[in-house]
């Protein structure tokens, strides 16, 4: 019942704005929100309801003499549409894109980056040139082969008032469908002219620019997410951009993340100095909580599974041993869109992917 809408999570496709009866089209800019964290710091918060529309958030950190942008969209109308407020902050050109990993959210606005600035550079972690041709590829055909069959199945559910879940729709979950139609269609509609535009510079480690008296820090602390993630650090700003290490309001596990490190690495980004969080997706963060409360999640999912394969479980004995509820409350209250995310993405997907890499051999 549930796989429909892991189809979707899982290829990180966003949706917006479409009902099944009738829409209003509506500008992308109009989705995002644009904050000023610093001088000359900025980040496009996105507004749509949480976790089912994919277009992350943006960081435009604007220096002496160029810009530099934390990862695109994923759509070329959301990014071009950034742009033009990104012009209405300043005229200088921007120097470097980084994609903060190579899920199509973060990297298909890369060609319209490149058509604006024709002499821009994009920075993404090594492996990107390896898993995006590959995987990420192969994820994006399987988008756009049953993506038109998903957006008619969601149309389905709201004409009909139920859940994904089987239950009667609720509310928030109406915004979510109605969302998740409008976006899917404007992306099957750009699908051909989509050119994907891979990293030019990329990082190992990490990287530290230097523009003026502002540092920029560039860091890989270990697989999470993906086995790619980048994070953006201003340690004069105390500014840390996560990309979806962190995503509020659930964290996002998927069938490409590494539970058995996530947790470690999520430790490694609690060091770092800062009391601004800008997630891959969710609103600006002013303290560290919430990283705290992914941590516990975590290492949880981690060690439970770990003991469920010790005990010699099978994959579907695990996804019932594996106790999560304390968890599955603090990250999803009385919200049953949530409720659908958590058990999908974490009890899910994160479940599944733990119990893979404690059985690797």
């Amino acid at each position: 019942m549930m796989k429909k809408i892991v189809f979707l999570l899982l290829l990180f496709v966003g949706i917006r704005n479409v009902s099944p009866v009738a829409a209003q089209p509506q500008s992308p800019a109009s989705n995002f929100e644009i904050q000023k964290l610093a001088e000359g710091v900025y980040a496009a918060i996105r507004k749509q309801p949480p976790l089912m529309s994919f277009d992350p958030n943006n960081v435009f950190i604007i220096n002496d003499d160029d810009v530099i942008v934390v990862d695109a969209n994923a759509s070329l109308a959301a990014t071009k549409e950034l742009i033009a407020e990104l012009r209405k902050l300043t005229n200088k050109p921007v120097k470097y894109v980084i994609n903060t990993h190579w899920h199509d959210d973060h990297i298909i606005g890369n060609q319209a980056y490149r058509d604006a600035f024709p002499q821009v550079e994009f920075i993404a972690h090594a492996s990107t040139l390896q898993d995006r041709p590959t995987i990420g590829e192969a994820n994006r055909q399987q988008m756009l082969t049953g993506g038109k069959g998903y957006a008619e199945h969601l149309r389905k559910q709201l004409e009909q008032n139920k859940s994904l879940a089987g239950t009667p729709i609720t509310e928030e979950e109406r915004i979510n469908y109605r969302s998740d139609v409008a976006w899917l269609e404007r992306a099957l509609t750009e699908a051909l002219s989509i050119k994907i535009i891979l990293p030019t510079l990329t990082v190992e480690d990490r990287l530290t620019l230097h523009r003026g008296t502002r540092t920029i820090e560039i860091r890989y602390l270990g697989r999470g997410h993906t086995g790619a993630d980048l994070i953006v650090h201003l340690p004069k700003e105390g500014i840390l951009i996560t990309g979806d290490l962190v995503v509020w309001p659930v964290p996002l596990v998927g069938s490409t993340s590494f539970p058995a490190a996530y947790s470690a690495t999520m430790d490694k980004l609690l060091t770092l100095p800062a009391n601004i969080f800008v997630p891959g997706h969710g609103p600006v963060l002013r303290d560290n909580e919430y990283l705290k409360l992914m941590s516990r999640l975590l290492t949880s999912l981690k060690d439970q599974t770990a003991a469920a394969v010790a005990r010699g479980e099978t994959l579907e004995q695990a996804r019932k041993s594996v106790n999560l509820t304390e968890f599955r409350k603090l990250f999803t209250g009385d919200s049953m869109m949530r409720r659908i995310l958590f058990g999908d993405y974490v009890s899910g997907a994160g479940v599944a992917a733990a119990y893979r890499e404690a059985t690797a051999k």
